[in-house]
């Protein structure tokens, strides 16, 4: 089956259903070092790097060798999140504004075009609020698509070890089987330690776990704060700031992991690596990250969790077959 991966990022929407393609895929994305790291990992995928606002289905068409069975799209959500103090205005405005909102709109567009057997666009759950349902219901109409499903999926009740609430619209009911998940320390546990003591004798080498380095007064901050707690903050709005290097509980769950935060490690004074974030997101430690620092955590947190996907997939494959 032909697969188009719109938004795909580093790849973790598509990890679940690389067993589907058979290497028949194309995936886009605006991001360089994202389009790097799903290059890195799916090294038989066919890649452009390029605005989607601004491509053509036509071209997309000639570059898949024929049209896609299964599209995935996973278009940004920054405007929707309350994480972000640009956070404002109503669903209709941001959709049909000049922010990055409107990408949503583009995935529907190529939909349209090509009328897969499967489709399912990601997305923030605050997408539906405040008319925001209607709105995607009526322009996938536009597009003569009428069977439209809003899947709600709460990851940590399907067994991945962080918490992360995403709608997932698709032609198809998506429900996928419950597990109960691993805590934190069950999921990054086993990995190497980075305290100052285990830097000069290091052991087995795990990619992308390394040490984030910090500055003194922020090493104090680290150093201070108990499970739970956040060693910084950031201002939402003039009356509401959100915790961000929040120290996990060794034995709980670990919370949403996204492209801003960062974590405080349980028992070290440090943050976690860009490997233990991917192991909370349930990536292989075969999974590799490429570009700067900051860009691998960011890649890691805008991504759908390959356990979500995988079950997603195969959601779709007893759909088509």
């Amino acid at each position: 089956m032909k697969i188009l991966d719109l938004f795909c990022g580093a790849g973790g929407f598509f990890h679940g259903f690389s067993s589907l393609s058979k290497g028949s895929h194309l995936a886009i994305d605006i991001d360089e070092h994202a389009i790097e790291t799903y290059r890195l990992n799916h090294p038989n995928a066919k890649t452009l790097q390029t605005d989607i606002n601004n491509i053509h289905s036509q071209q997309i068409e000639e570059e898949l060798g024929g049209t896609p069975d299964i599209i995935i799209a996973s278009p940004p959500c920054e405007e929707f999140s309350k994480a972000n103090p640009d956070s404002r205005g109503s669903t209709a405005d941001r959709i049909y504004g000049e922010g990055t909102a409107k990408l949503l709109l583009d995935a529907i567009r190529i939909i349209g075009d090509f009328a897969p057997k499967a489709f399912v666009i990601e997305n923030v759950a605050a997408l539906l609020l405040d008319g925001g349902k209607e709105i995607i219901k009526r322009e996938f109409e536009r597009v003569d698509i009428d069977n439209v499903e809003f899947n709600l999926i709460r990851a940590h009740q399907h067994g991945n070890p962080s918490k992360r609430l995403r709608v997932f619209i698709s032609n198809i009911r998506i429900k996928p089987p419950r597990r109960n998940p691993p805590t934190v320390m069950e999921t990054i546990g086993d990995l190497p330690s980075l305290d100052i003591n285990e830097i000069f004798n290091p052991g087995q080498i795990f990619p992308n776990h390394e040490i984030y380095h910090l500055s003194d007064d922020k090493m104090k901050s680290v150093r201070k704060t108990r499970w739970g707690q956040g060693a910084k903050h950031f201002r939402v709005s003039k009356r509401r700031s959100l915790p961000n290097w929040v120290r996990l509980f060794p034995d709980r769950l670990a919370t949403s992991i996204n492209g801003l935060s960062r974590y405080v490690h349980p028992y070290e004074h440090r943050l976690l690596s860009v490997r233990e974030h991917a192991r909370l997101m349930s990536y292989p430690d075969s999974f590799v990250f490429v570009g700067s620092k900051d860009s691998q955590y960011n890649q890691v947190g805008e991504s759908v969790p390959p356990l979500v996907s995988y079950l997603i997939a195969q959601e779709v494959r007893a759909h088509i077959e």
